[in-house]
């Protein structure tokens, strides 16, 4: 499921095991030029199509950021790819009126008197105008800036105290931590290192209590934190970063950390909703605030001069409640295991999930989109489901609703008492069982009119984050990405809507700027919901499941959904190898995630892509028709009704395949979707070995699995592939030699698809001939065919990563997988001895 989809997303090696293993990772090659014959106008895309324009896929999900071997890699993929280039930028006075935690009602009205505490007991230097921490600006400082922005702790500390002198009765939440290059801790490796960030004040008091116990002094000799000391991200909120000078390259360096140390705390604590961030460089002051929707920053004030501000802030923070920092109170923490995995309850419509094992959450590593976790949970009765936690756009359909009009729809095509089209349809698909909008003190949770209280950004001037340089090469390409999210985010200031560039020229800078701000806009008014979904059955994905046959076995079902699905006037618009189970306990294959469905007879915008980009038809990444051909005279294909208790069978219909012609308008319909399972079966063959029959070739089949499986949303070589069968032969020059069957298979349905394709589109401009969607039966033909899947039906798939290992019987897994979380760990080790080498250097550690 999309999140499900977002298969061994692992961004440290140690998450192994936390997820079922995925398929392997793929080395980053230029994706080949497509060859002279196919002329570049076949790939235009039309501005007037129905279908969302497809967009770069979120870089935090790429191989790039999950094998990056140090910090400022990850930091710069997702500064440069993820994140828009411009922002919004709101008055101070707006971000405490509309976002920051407001003040306990005792201190309303207070800050003065807060003011004049601090100036009798000397924390103000009132002589010298400024705090007696700070007795020169830092920029004069001598010291370094961890030691030198340790005064904010000692301001804070002492407005805190002054506070409680106005009102005993206040409950401090949070205290200050001027951390200084210690990165946050996680179960999963966190690895961002803020200057500073505010900590639960009830767990910096436990781990004083327990400084003194015994083996902290043994720690601090190994070289090790303390376990008592380490700054768990979990408890962390406002991550900070500060700079002793002002000068742009310094504030860009904050700012670039600063939005990492934001990101590491979504995608780390799933407990949290949103999060605040500050940036110092020397007086100039800065807050900011990161939701799944949004990325803004308030004006700059000066913290020495300016302390009715500063001090305003900190006694929101110190006195705030986790749900006002930004914490879930309906995921609570239910256990730490040995493993030293968190374990949650989960609340959904009242019930309460415990958490198993984490199914898929790599999307959560994009800092703005949906933020698709998916566990396995356990129900109050014991029983084991799926949970899916999800952002989704304000203007989307629950998931629950769209199952529910789907199969309403296909109940209505029941023409006959015999009929059971929605039967047949429920019985091939996830059930959801309990579903929910999260609720947060009582309200349904958004990033609009509950985190930002309604505030309205489109108002807010756009800036640039980070000071605009000449793009690199590095910048503008995504390295090999594995299937994952599906939002689409703002990657350039620069960026044009598709099949528009040769409008503009150098002379149109402007133009390209003020449409480029539009979209940013558009972007930020892209709110989103908080919700939840569990599903009745705990299947297996497409990707985890190891018997070929099952594979086949479940795609044969799923065709079966998706035709009565399109007879019913639907498309799924995201068929991937995460959305198709086998659901061993039914012995049947299962289609789900049905938040991208939607009838054909819809033809609103959505300004979010849909699809996933390993499985998307070739005319979907194009978005255009490339099937279009005048001289086709093709007779009416028939409609034939599927039998769904079809077996396999020992015949099958070649069908003769036209030439592929040029593209037009385009919307998407059922041809899609049944592409897409072309493309599944294409994916499970190459990132696949028969475990008894291994490919004699990795080099050749690598090379390939870079040409198709790149994640750029490039239609060349997947249309290529699709419509010249030449290439499908040769692939059992570099595949397992026992997929060959399966090889004659996608060369049949290919051909089907191709032909369906002409048949559609032969009659464009003037109409889209829909009769010849219905191909399903046909399709199923060769699925069912004993000739091509029966000797299939013994092969045991094994990663073709893993193939590459000696493995022995006599090995556990987790022996197997110990060796990864060592390399973690030996990457941290030395990332320490560079850090401390650096330090020697008179560097700086950050």
């Amino acid at each position: 499921m999309q999140g499900s989809e977002d298969f061994p997303e692992k961004d440290q090696v140690i998450e192994t095991r936390l997820r079922t293993p995925g398929p392997p990772e793929v080395p980053v090659n230029p994706a080949s030029q497509p060859p002279s014959d196919l002329h570049p106008s076949s790939f235009r895309v039309q501005p007037n199509s129905f279908h969302t324009p497809a967009s770069k896929i979120k870089a935090a999900v790429s191989s790039a950021f999950r094998t990056a071997s140090n910090v400022e890699d990850r930091r710069n993929i997702i500064v440069n790819l993820d994140i828009p280039k411009m922002i919004p930028e709101i008055p101070l006075q707006d971000y405490v009126d509309y976002i920051m935690p407001p003040l306990p009602d005792s201190l309303k009205g207070n800050i003065d008197n807060v003011l004049k505490i601090l100036e009798s007991d000397g924390t103000i230097d009132v002589s010298n105008d400024r705090w007696s921490t700070f007795p020169v600006d830092p920029a004069h400082a001598s010291a370094h800036e961890s030691v030198v922005f340790q005064g904010l702790t000692a301001i804070f500390n002492a407005v805190v105290a002054s506070a409680k002198r106005i009102d005993s009765s206040l409950n401090q939440t949070f205290g200050l931590i001027v951390n200084g290059n210690v990165p946050m801790y996680s179960d999963r490796g966190a690895s961002s290192r803020p200057d500073a960030f505010n900590k639960l004040f009830k767990i910096i008091q436990e781990q004083k209590a327990t400084l003194p116990r015994s083996g902290c002094k043994e720690s601090a000799e190994q070289g090790q934190k303390p376990k008592s000391q380490q700054h768990h991200v979990y408890d962390l909120a406002n991550p900070q970063q500060f700079k002793l000078r002002d000068g742009q390259n310094d504030a860009d360096d904050d700012f670039a950390k600063l939005i990492y140390d934001m990101e590491q705390v979504l995608a780390r604590d799933p407990c949290r909703r949103f999060t605040f961030g500050t940036t110092i460089e020397n007086r100039t002051t800065r807050l900011w605030f990161l939701s799944r929707a949004s990325l803004l920053r308030t004006t700059a004030f000066d913290f020495i001069k300016d302390r009715h501000k500063l001090v305003h802030f900190f006694l929101s923070i110190a006195f705030s409640s986790l749900t006002d920092m930004g914490w879930d109170s309906t995921m609570t923490l239910c256990q730490v295991d040995d493993f030293g995995r968190r374990q949650y309850n989960i609340e959904v419509n009242g019930q309460l999930y415990t958490t198993v094992e984490v199914l898929s959450d790599s999307s959560a590593d994009s800092p703005l989109g949906r933020a698709t976790r998916v566990w396995q949970v356990k129900g109050s009765d014991g029983g084991i489901r799926v949970l899916k936690d999800v952002w989704l756009e304000s203007d989307r359909l629950e998931e629950h609703k769209i199952w529910e009009a789907i199969l309403a729809d296909a109940k209505a095509l029941n023409g006959n008492e015999e009929d059971n089209h929605h039967e047949e349809l429920e019985k091939r698909m996830l059930k959801p069982m309990a579903y929910c909008r999260v609720c947060v003190d009582n309200q349904a949770d958004d990033t609009g009119t509950v985190m930002l209280s309604g505030y309205d950004l489109s108002s807010a001037p756009l800036v640039d984050l980070i000071t605009p340089k000449a793009p690199s090469v590095e910048a503008q390409s995504v390295a090999m990405s594995m299937p994952a999210d599906k939002d689409s985010t703002i990657h350039s200031t620069n960026a044009i809507p598709d099949g528009l560039d040769q409008k503009y020229d150098h002379s149109h800078r402007t133009q390209r700027t003020n449409l480029a701000q539009r979209r940013v806009v558009e972007h930020y008014h892209h709110h989103r919901y908080h919700y939840r979904i569990v599903f009745e059955q705990c299947a297996t994905t497409i990707y985890d499941e190891r018997s070929l046959d099952n594979v086949f076995r479940a795609l044969v079902e799923v065709v079966k959904a998706l035709y009565v699905l399109h007879l019913a006037g639907w498309v799924h618009r995201d068929i991937s190898g995460g959305n198709i189970y086998w659901f061993a306990d039914g012995q049947m294959g299962l289609l789900g995630d049905f938040e991208y469905a939607t009838r054909l007879t819809d033809r609103r915008r959505h300004n979010v892509r849909t699809g996933t980009p390993f499985f998307m038809a070739a005319e979907t990444i194009g978005n255009g028709y490339l099937f279009t051909s005048a001289k086709l005279n093709l007779e009416k294909k028939s409609r034939a009704k599927i039998d769904f208790n079809l077996t396999r069978k020992n015949t099958v219909t070649k069908i003769t395949v036209p030439a592929v012609g040029s593209t037009l308008p385009f919307s998407y319909n059922p041809l899609h979707d049944l592409e897409s399972i072309w493309w599944i079966i294409v994916y499970v063959l190459y990132f696949n070995d028969d475990q008894c029959s291994p490919s004699q070739d990795s080099m050749c089949r690598q090379n390939k699995m870079n040409e198709l499986f790149h994640g750029r949303l490039d239609v060349t070589n997947r249309l290529l592939f699709l419509r010249d069968f030449g290439r499908l032969p040769d692939a059992k020059k570099y595949l397992s030699p026992s997929f060959t069957p399966a090889l004659k298979l996608l060369v049949q349905l290919a051909e089907l698809l191709t032909s369906a394709y002409e048949r559609s589109e032969k009659s464009y401009p003037m109409k889209i001939d829909d009769q010849y969607f219905i191909i399903h039966d046909d399709f199923l033909e060769p699925l069912l065919s004993e000739e091509y899947v029966g000797p299939l039906s013994t092969i045991t798939l094994v990663h073709v990563k893993e193939s590459s290992k000696k493995r022995t019987n006599t090995t556990p897994p987790e022996m197997e997988r110990a060796p990864k979380r060592s390399r973690t760990s030996a990457t941290n080790d030395q990332n320490g001895a560079n850090s401390r080498q650096r330090k020697r250097n008179g560097r700086s550690t950050k």
